[in-house]
């Protein structure tokens, strides 16, 4: 430890020495310790190394010669930079808060407090899932490597779509690779709390950039430095009219915590990563082969424009716009505003045959008024599933058994 005034450095080797030292460079009473330590539970074993040796530990006790029950996959955000949670298939998921194991199955939270308790959750899962262990070597604490990675989005964009057609796949990706270089990006900071980057505006950009994106994707070739740099690019034109840049300065306020940093740097750190993601990418694709890095990208469908899902989002809440009584109101329609709201909608969507055109073509295409009403009306929360086996959100039933089976 250093003192920054004298120089002094001292060398310590447990908490409370280090808490002695710091609060021996304050001019406090005997009795008055500005900083002390606060005792915490054992520190837990990240969950991934946990549940691996408690899988291997099911396979020893197995006498059929098969494997334990189970799939462990760590769980992988797009800002991932630590693998903490792992996922058992696609509804289980445990993650950690180094004292504390919580375990998340979509309708129930559980707490483990030792590996042990952890383990005694898992049992009630092992006879439904498959397990598939560890590559010889690696290491628990940290991501997957890329080869991982790819092919296991790859697997899962097929298990989830099955055969999307070509242009299909290539806009699924472009949602993802807009969401990963601009929307979670500083972006996200110029749209949050009291900004001119209203929600239904940041609809549109981000439609607007996914549909560039696209423009740039294909099976033959992908530059992706190219694409990197054709988000972040400050003199790109928005929706709004404006640039990247000036919508950013737009944003900005020297005078507000959330909106101090200056547009034009965070720009440059934009550039500078979209130029690292490019490089890595046109790395992957000599390795992967340029469709399966494409079919990586698309494992995921988060609702926007461009992804399957949107079709269908976009019927179902154009079937609300039309019914005061349907379920998609259910919180708004007690409320003293809504009845004005839902009859007065703008004018370029007053008519629903045209209003679905323009949804469908893509809401980059929507007025500025008519992109907020779609934003208030909760567009973003309509239910993007396909209903196949039923859906508890929507209240629509399983579909009745066949009489011959």
């Amino acid at each position: 430890m250093v003192d920054n005034e004298s120089g002094t450095q001292s060398i310590v080797s447990t908490p409370s020495e280090a808490v002695a030292f710091v609060n021996s460079r304050f001019d406090t009473d005997d009795d008055d310790e500005p900083f002390s330590i606060t005792e915490v539970g054992p520190l837990l074993p990240k969950p991934l190394g946990v549940i691996t040796a408690w899988a291997a530990k099911k396979d020893d006790e197995r006498t059929d010669g098969r494997t334990a029950p189970i799939t462990i996959r760590p769980v992988v955000t797009d800002n991932a930079t630590e693998c903490d949670d792992v996922v058992l298939w696609d509804d289980v998921y445990v993650s950690w808060d180094h004292d504390r194991y919580t375990v998340e199955d979509g309708s129930e939270y559980r707490g483990a407090y030792s590996a042990a308790e952890l383990s005694e959750i898992l049992d009630e899962y092992a006879g439904d899932y498959e397990y598939v262990p560890e590559p010889e070597g690696s290491d628990s604490h940290t991501l997957p490597n890329p080869q991982e990675l790819i092919r296991y989005g790859a697997q899962e964009c097929a298990n989830r779509f099955g055969d999307l057609d070509d242009d299909a796949l290539l806009w699924l990706a472009a949602t993802r690779i807009t969401l990963a270089l601009w929307r979670n990006t500083p972006v996200e900071n110029w749209h949050a709390g009291k900004s001119p980057l209203h929600d239904g505006t940041m609809m549109r950009i981000n439609a607007a950039t996914t549909r560039i994106v696209r423009s740039m994707l294909s099976f033959d070739h992908v530059d992706w430095i190219a694409v990197g740099l054709a988000i972040v690019n400050p003199s790109r034109v928005l929706p709004t009219g404006q640039s990247v840049l000036e919508i950013g300065l737009a944003c900005h306020n020297p005078d507000d915590p959330a909106h101090e940093a200056d547009p034009r740097e965070d720009l440059a750190e934009m550039a500078q990563g979209a130029i690292s993601w490019g490089r890595r990418y046109r790395l992957h694709q000599k390795e992967f082969g340029l469709r399966t890095l494409i079919e990586s990208l698309s494992a995921f469908d988060n609702g926007w424009f461009g992804a399957p899902s949107w079709g269908r989002i976009v019927d179902r809440f154009l079937t609300a716009v039309d019914d005061r009584a349907n379920a998609h109101w259910r919180i708004h329609r007690d409320e003293p505003w809504f009845d004005e709201w839902f009859t007065n909608r703008p004018t370029d969507i007053a008519d629903t045959t045209e209003f679905r055109r323009l949804l469908h073509a893509g809401p980059d295409l929507l007025s500025e008024e008519a992109a907020e009403w779609c934003v208030e009306g909760a567009i973003g929360y309509t239910c993007q599933d396909d209903h196949a086996n039923g859906c508890w959100r929507c209240a629509i039933p399983l579909a009745t058994e066949s009489p011959n089976e």
